[in-house]
């Protein structure tokens, strides 16, 4: 119960509470099939419709906080991390941006605007957006594993668990950004996936986001 008033208490904690069910509602009735299913299929996507319009309210006028946070990784005394963060957060504030027009326009306050035009340019910048936080991750591995294998650790399998023991935060982080790099890869039609994949990934990516919130140690 703890947990849940902790979620709860949080934009951010509500945000991905909301994801989770939204992408496990796709997940659910794209594994439906028969007649019978029918209005249970209706129901899953009218719910999954719901979570994906309250999700870009709560998140309405985030995209300006994100593109000023941005600085914040000119900080870094690291030149690669101060690339893949600053840009990274420039894309996702970008792209966030791209999702306001997209709920205006599908809210019906503004009916001038071209929906499938901002969608296509939202899912560019989240795609942008996660492809540099996948080279940070990608780079801090590598790092990692340079590390242990030129440590007393000469065992590969010996290295990966080490890897694994000692940062997991790094992990669940790039495991999140795998799952999630597939969803704006198919909807711009770059590799197409099937939507019970998609659900299922985007459920996956939803937990590994909410456990840095329930436990902070886990934060990348």
């Amino acid at each position: 119960m703890d947990i849940v008033i902790k979620l709860n208490s949080q934009t951010v904690g509500k945000d991905k509470v909301a994801r989770l069910c939204q992408y496990s509602c796709r997940a659910l009735w794209a594994s439906k099939d028969g007649s019978e299913s029918i209005e249970t299929i209706q129901l899953l996507k009218h719910i999954e419709s719901i979570l994906s319009s309250f999700r870009k309210l709560l998140r309405f006028g985030k995209g300006f906080e994100v593109l000023y946070s941005a600085t914040a990784g000119l900080k870094l005394k690291e030149l690669s991390a101060q690339l893949f963060i600053t840009l990274g957060k420039i894309a996702s504030g970008l792209f966030l941006l791209a999702d306001h027009v997209v709920w205006l326009s599908r809210s019906g306050i503004n009916k001038n605007i071209n929906t499938s035009k901002w969608v296509d340019r939202s899912n560019r910048f989240w795609l942008i957006s996660i492809l540099f936080n996948l080279c940070r991750d990608v780079q801090e591995l590598y790092r990692l594993f340079v590390y242990y294998s030129r440590s007393n650790i000469r065992n590969l399998q010996r290295t990966l668990y080490a890897v694994y023991r000692e940062n997991k935060p790094l992990l669940v982080d790039t495991i999140k950004n795998v799952c999630d790099v597939f969803i704006p890869l198919n909807g711009l039609g770059i590799v197409p996936v099937s939507n019970q994949t998609i659900g299922l990934l985007g459920a996956i990516s939803s937990l590994m986001g909410l456990l840095p919130l329930v436990y902070p140690r886990l934060k990348f």
